[in-house]
C-alpha cells in the first residue's frame, strides 16, 4: 500500500540508532613485561632524574674458567701470611624518561554524550594503557644491548637456540629465567615443534623431558599472553620487540625476573625506576570551553646484569 508512515518520514520523531553505554576496547598489545624488571626505591624526592645502583665486582674469577681464579690465588699456607685482596665495586645509572599524552575536551562532547559513559573516567584508562605500552617499548629495546646472543640472520628461530639461550645463560651464571619473544619468533618455533619433533606433537611425556616444552591452556591468547613453558621457564609473546639488521631480523631474549631468588644473587638482568608516578591532571580553558586532560609518568629502565640475559636474533617476518 502506497503513502505508508515510516520512520523516513518521521524522521524528527525517530533515532537511526540506539548508541549503547559501552565503549568496546581497540586490539592492543598488552603491557606488563616491563614488570618482570626489578624496581628500585622511587627518586620522586631526589632532585635526579637518575639512580645510581652500586654493583659489585668480582674478585674470585668469572663462571666458567674452570676454577682458575681461585685454584692457586685462594690457598692458603700454613705459616705464611695471606696477601691483600682488594675488594672494589661499579655501578648501573638508570635514568628516568617522561612519558605523556594529553587530549583537549569540549564541553559539547560531555553533554551531548550518551548516558552511563564517564568520558574522563574512560579516558584515563586508556591513558595509562597507552603509557604503558611505551614503557614497554622501552624496556622491550634493551634485549638488542645484550653482549651475548643466538640466531642466525636472516634465518628462522630454532628449537636448539632456544636451548642455547638458556644454556649460556646458566654457563655464565645467570638465574631461574623467562624468554620473551617476537611474534614471528614464536611461529618458527611452534612451526618447529610440530614439523620436526614428533615427540612434541605427540608424546607429550617425552617431549617434556627433552625440552621441558608446555603449551599453556590458552596458548597465549589470554592478556599475559604466555604462550607455553620451554626448558621450564616461562615464554611470552609480544609484537613490540624491536629489529636488527636493517629491519632483517626480530630481537627477543631470555633473561632472569626479578625474583627473589634473582634479585639475593644479582643474576636479574634489568631493572627500573620511577621518577614520578603515573599522575592525571586536568585544566580547565574558559575560552576554549573545554578541558585538558593530561596524562604524565617518568620512569626508566635499564640492564643490571649482562650476562644473565640472551638475544635471540632470528628472521624478521
Amino acid at each position: 500500500m502506497a503513502q505508508e508512515t515510516t520512520t523516513t518520514t518521521f524522521d524528527d520523531l525517530t533515532h537511526t540508532s540506539l548508541v549503547q553505554p559501552v565503549v568496546i576496547a581497540a586490539l592492543s598489545e598488552m603491557p606488563h613485561l616491563w614488570k618482570l624488571t626489578r624496581e628500585f626505591n622511587s627518586i620522586a624526592d631526589q632532585a635526579t632524574s637518575a639512580a645510581k645502583i652500586p654493583k659489585e665486582t668480582s674478585w674470585w674469577g668469572t663462571p666458567d674458567d674452570d676454577g682458575a681464579s681461585v685454584d692457586l690465588e685462594l690457598n692458603g699456607t700454613e705459616g705464611t701470611d695471606l696477601g691483600n685482596t682488594q675488594a672494589s665495586t661499579g655501578s648501573i645509572t638508570i635514568t628516568a624518561a617522561e612519558y605523556g599524552v594529553a587530549m583537549e575536551i569540549t564541553d559539547n562532547v560531555i553533554e551531548d554524550s550518551v548516558r552511563g559513559v564517564d568520558i574522563f573516567n574512560w579516558l584515563e584508562g586508556r591513558h595509562l594503557h597507552a603509557i604503558g605500552l611505551a614503557m614497554e617499548d622501552d624496556f622491550l629495546a634493551l634485549f638488542a644491548s645484550l653482549s651475548n646472543s643466538v640466531g642466525s640472520s636472516g634465518s628462522d628461530l630454532t628449537i636448539a637456540q632456544m636451548i642455547a639461550a638458556q644454556q649460556g645463560a646458566r654457563v655464565r651464571g645467570g638465574g631461574p629465567g623467562v624468554y620473551v619473544i617476537d611474534n614471528e619468533q614464536q611461529l618458527n618455533l611452534d612451526t618447529a615443534l610440530i614439523a620436526t619433533n614428533a615427540a612434541a606433537a605427540i608424546y607429550a611425556l617425552s617431549a617434556d623431558r627433552m625440552i621441558g616444552y608446555a603449551p599453556t591452556p590458552d596458548n597465549g591468547m589470554g592478556s599475559m599472553r604466555n604462550t607455553m613453558w620451554f626448558r621450564n621457564s616461562p615464554t611470552y609473546t609480544s609484537g613490540l620487540t624491536d629489529t636488527a639488521n636493517a629491519a632483517a631480523d626480530v630481537v627477543g631474549a631470555y633473561f632472569a625476573p626479578t625474583s627473589s631468588e634473582n634479585d639475593a644473587t644479582g643474576a636479574t638482568t634489568f631493572g627500573h625506576v620511577w621518577k614520578r608516578l603515573p599522575r592525571l591532571e586536568t585544566d580547565r580553558i574558559v575560552i576554549g570551553r573545554s578541558t585538558l586532560l593530561c596524562t604524565t609518568a617518568r620512569w626508566g629502565c635499564a640492564e643490571l646484569q649482562d650476562g644473565s640475559g640472551t638475544a635471540i636474533i632470528t628472521d624478521a617476518p
